[in-house]
């Protein structure tokens, strides 16, 4: 026979569930070992409260970690800025905090509407390559700094002469290699750049004052995911001051 849930039950989650940035619960366990019920059973009796409005819908564009996060509009204005001004996908992603893949499905799903131009592929000769070794420049990280202008002397598509210079790269022709731990110093101007045109046009901004239930405590939530030796992953949620306000643990599985 399903067990009932009691008043005091129902008030305890309303008093005891924290909520991170996108409105989740991250004590599920806790609270299900506490009532002495499934974690399935307690995350279901939430889903029941939210549609009842005592609280609010999940949003997941509010998330702290931005992957699996949705594309705002306003990082596919970032995106259209950066290729126009000849940043690499490399670039584009560490400015955004997010993959290169991530980047590369955007902007061939841009370059498919028409947003993007998409350019036609030129083949490479022994002459082309041996002025690109002979006149490439590189930033205190490794990074290159005058794609742009190679691009422009070859008369070739920025992204060929990125292309290129990767699989030099690969290949030890060209030995000067980018550090992976930093950031290109051309990249942060880019990021800067647009910062400062999205600033100078918008001015403040007003930030959005969420309402949430009086009686769900609202706090921003630190995510960190480990393994144990048994092979569990572990997700714990941490205040930011340190405090751990929640440990879920699950076995990984092995295809």
């Amino acid at each position: 026979m399903r067990r009932q849930w009691t008043t005091k039950e129902v008030g305890y989650i309303k008093r005891a569930a924290l909520l991170d940035s996108t409105n989740d619960v991250v004590n599920l366990e806790q609270m299900a070992k506490h009532l002495n019920r499934s974690v399935s059973a307690v995350s279901k009796r939430i889903w029941l409260l939210r549609q009842e409005g005592d609280f609010p819908e999940i949003d997941k564009g509010k998330a702290i970690d931005t992957a699996g996060k949705p594309y705002s509009d306003e990082d596919i204005k970032r995106i259209k800025f950066m290729v126009k001004k000849g940043s690499t996908a490399k670039e584009i992603a560490e400015s955004l905090g997010r993959t290169e893949s991530s980047i590369y499905s955007v902007i061939g799903r841009l370059r498919r509407k028409g947003v993007i131009k998409t350019t036609s592929k030129k083949m490479w000769n022994s002459s082309d390559v041996h002025y690109l070794i002979n006149n490439i420049q590189f930033d205190e990280n490794g990074y290159t700094t005058n794609t742009k202008e190679l691009a422009r002397a070859l008369n070739r598509p920025y992204q060929s002469v990125t292309y290129k210079i990767s699989q030099l790269r690969r290949d030890d022709v060209l030995t000067v290699k980018a550090d992976m731990t930093k950031t290109s110093v051309k990249a942060k101007q880019a990021h800067d750049e647009f910062n400062q045109k999205r600033f100078a046009t918008l001015g403040k901004e007003v930030r959005n004052v969420v309402t949430t239930p009086s009686k769900a405590e609202v706090v921003p939530v630190i995510l960190t995911v480990s393994s144990n030796s048994t092979g569990e992953e572990i997700h714990q949620y941490w205040t930011l001051d340190g405090k751990l306000l929640a440990e879920n643990k699950k076995a990984v599985s092995c295809n």
